[in-house]
């Protein structure tokens, strides 16, 4: 006797039928059926009686299926359990990051992710991309999501896609730009365009999605986004930076979003670093997985 087999004891129970029961555990019908035979064989007694198009239980399978349900429930019990014991052990995530996931993508993760998990902490520290990739091979950290168009540079770590990052470019209210329909990429050129670092993989990735030069003349680094944010607050440039960032500057009218008539998709992607050799704890593997789920269904934006 086995879990499958319990398991699928109590399906075709639930659905009255082998065929939906398959579907409802992503197997085939034969197994499902090979599972009820190994567990009638275990028991010496039929489980199921064909009903027309259903099956129902046999009077051993009525007597059979409170004894199923308490074995299944404490399994998952014991089984959680464990998991709990584990994490607790491991109840410390650190992680390093690159500024704009950091500071605005991450903490709103980490909210939801210690609603399931209140037990981690998790801590993040928020540095320049080129630090973060160096602490990551170093072993300071074993984890480091950052903003990069392109590959890290080293054959020593791993980088993997893990979410899109749009971005948007942002102005002044006053600017001229700001009641235009948008503009063209190429015109970001005759502007001063607010960056948060001089080492930032921002310019190298519109020089290329652009096809252009940005003048070293026209650029301005503000030191981080909150300070670019701020210069263009107060005239002093323009700047592209994700969506994230200025969500709430932009429904509060603080600034105003142009659209780039002919990149009207302009995004990055976030990725996850680390070490080839890198064998993640339980907890982090759980964060990561957390992070993609919460990704993929829009939760970090209802956060926001």
């Amino acid at each position: 006797m086995d879990l499958e087999s319990l398991e699928s004891f109590l399906e075709v129970e639930k659905h009255k039928n082998f065929t939906k029961a398959a579907e409802s555990m992503f197997c085939t019908q034969a197994a499902v059926s090979m599972r009820i035979k190994r567990l009638e064989t275990a028991l010496e007694c039929g489980l199921f009686k064909r009903c027309g198009r259903r099956v129902e239980l046999t009077r051993e399978g009525e007597i059979f299926l409170p004894y199923a349900r308490q074995m299944v429930n404490t399994w998952k019990s014991a089984s959680e359990h464990l998991l709990q014991t584990r994490l607790m052990e491991e109840s410390e995530i650190r992680i390093t990051s690159s500024s704009t996931p950091g500071t605005y993508i991450i903490p709103s993760l980490i909210y939801l992710f210690r609603q399931s998990y209140p037990y981690i902490t998790v801590i993040n520290h928020i540095q320049y991309t080129r630090s973060a990739i160096s602490d990551v091979i170093g072993g300071n950290f074993s984890l480091g999501i950052i903003s990069q168009p392109a590959s890290v540079g080293t054959d020593a770590l791993c980088c993997e896609p893990l979410m899109e990052d749009p971005l948007v470019l942002v102005v002044h209210p006053q600017h001229p730009w700001a009641e235009k329909r948008g503009i063209l990429f190429k015109e970001i050129t005759e502007e001063t365009l607010l960056i948060s670092n001089p080492n930032t993989s921002l310019v190298n990735y519109l020089e290329k999605e652009g096809r252009l030069s940005l003048e070293p003349s026209r650029l301005y680094v503000a030191g981080n986004i909150e300070a670019i944010k701020r210069g263009i607050r107060n005239h002093q440039g323009i700047s592209i930076m994700s969506e994230y960032a200025v969500r709430q500057e932009l429904e509060l009218g603080l600034l105003k979003q142009v659209p780039l008539l002919d990149h009207p998709g302009l995004k990055r992607q976030l990725y996850t670093i680390f070490r080839k050799d890198t064998r993640f704890k339980l907890s982090t593997s759980l964060f990561l997985e957390f992070f993609r789920k919460a990704a993929e269904d829009n939760r970090l934006l209802s956060q926001l």
